[in-house]
């Protein structure tokens, strides 16, 4: 009878914790506090940087075999991945070791490590490596193990690319087609919204708008945050957003500011070498380290500019820059 019950706690076990797993699932996702404190490996971050953003948080542990094993895929999904709007995050839920920094530095680790840190509404059940991946719009797409998620990747990329249904979340009955057409692709939809600002005794008609307008403070929480850290993106996406809801003039100002930089124009080319260099690795060709190099020292000069918004620029294209793994044959 001992041995029976043996048996059946580990099946309630994994139960419960699928159970936990499949409730996170289409949640809004609490991201953590990234303190300096909690900070073990790689660059930085700041949950508003993160916003529009598909990430991808591992828990893990350095004696832990799987862990381990996992780490040159995530690595590999954030190089493929890192120059358009994705991040491995990982917590490390194990105690601090000399080995940890060691192993992250031989396995050519660019994104950012914490320790301990979790997210509310998907936190580890216990078993490690776990991973939950969060889409754009700030929801949990899964959670499992990480092998289970990477192919989900491709597809929560494939909706940063073509656009989300911004009203997605909403069931919808009266405005079900608004549903296909309301979608975060930059061509105007704050026509179709518009006509439903006056039916103030219509609840859906006022969900709607609701929605429409959580959304757009959204996407000027990420452009701010861009604003800091990555101006050249910044302009993209305001752009995107003003053509999307031109009654927009949050960043008239700012827009001023960047189309008075010199120094940014020139990296607008600069980019276009860096994402065809990342288009090239991506697509699994040799790159050169010739081209790598030759990339790294223009940023170089670029960070030394006087103009903090060049600084800034160069600096988030040198991070896509030596992501790119050069062939040793070129």
């Amino acid at each position: 009878m001992q041995n029976r019950n043996f048996h059946i706690f580990p099946i309630v076990a994994i139960c419960a914790t699928l159970s936990m797993a499949q409730a996170a699932v289409g949640d809004k996702a609490t991201l953590p506090d990234f303190n300096q404190s909690s900070h073990l490996y790689g660059s930085t971050v700041k949950a508003k940087d993160l916003r529009g953003k598909v990430i991808f948080f591992e828990y893990w542990g350095i004696n832990c075999p799987p862990c381990r094993a996992s780490m040159p895929h995530l690595q590999a999904l954030q190089s493929k991945y890192q120059s358009k709007g994705f991040t491995v995050i990982g917590s490390h839920m194990q105690g601090s070791s000399p080995e940890i920094q060691k192993f992250l530095k031989q396995n050519k680790v660019t994104f950012p490590v914490y320790q301990g840190i979790s997210i509310s509404e998907a936190q580890c059940p216990g078993g490690i490596p776990h991973a939950v991946l969060i889409g754009a719009n700030g929801k949990i797409v899964a959670t499992g193990s990480p092998s289970s998620l990477y192919d989900k990747v491709e597809a929560e990329m494939a909706k940063v690319t073509s656009g989300y249904a911004i009203l997605g979340e909403l069931e919808l009955k009266k405005y079900k087609g608004l549903a296909k057409t309301v979608i975060s692709t930059g061509k105007n939809i704050e026509a179709k919204i518009a006509p439903l600002r006056d039916k103030t005794d219509d609840t859906e008609a006022a969900e709607i708008c609701k929605a429409f307008d959580a959304w757009i403070e959204d996407e000027k929480c990420t452009i701010q945050g861009l604003c800091d850290t990555n101006p050249l993106e910044a302009i993209v996406s305001i752009n995107r957003l003003k053509a999307a809801v031109p009654s927009v003039d949050d960043f008239n100002e700012k827009m001023g500011e960047f189309q008075k930089s010199d120094g940014l124009k020139k990296l607008f080319d600069v980019q276009k070498k860096v994402k065809a260099l990342q288009a090239t690795h991506d697509k699994g060709r040799p790159v050169s380290a010739s081209s790598v190099n030759s990339l790294k020292q223009l940023l170089e000069m670029a960070q030394k500019s006087s103009d903090i918004h060049v600084q800034r620029s160069a600096s988030a294209l040198m991070e896509e820059v030596s992501s790119i793994e050069p062939d040793a044959k070129h």
